[in-house]
């Protein structure tokens, strides 16, 4: 039993050095360099997007027909499978 607590200390113990190496200050000698965020990608905006555009409507009719034939297929079966649901 005192062997088993002893060496989980002993691994908590490594564990918790080698967290702390990884958020170390890098080495005066350490040549690798973190890479920048790419300039001009921007998050965006609503006025950015038209909602009536006829080929998204069409879209939006697609998924919706597509949705419908779905969940009739899924009433289908479930009409019948014979599950218990007790």
């Amino acid at each position: 039993m005192r062997s088993t607590l002893f060496t989980i200390a002993v691994l908590g113990g490594f564990l918790i050095s080698g967290d702390a190496a990884v958020y170390a200050e890098p080495s005066a000698g350490s040549t690798t360099t973190v890479p920048e965020a790419p300039i001009g990608h921007l998050q965006p905006h609503a006025p950015q997007f038209s909602p009536r555009v006829p080929a998204e409507q069409a879209a939006q009719q697609q998924m919706s027909i597509f949705d419908a034939q779905q969940q009739k297929m899924d009433e289908e079966l479930d009409k019948r499978l014979n599950i218990c649901r007790c």
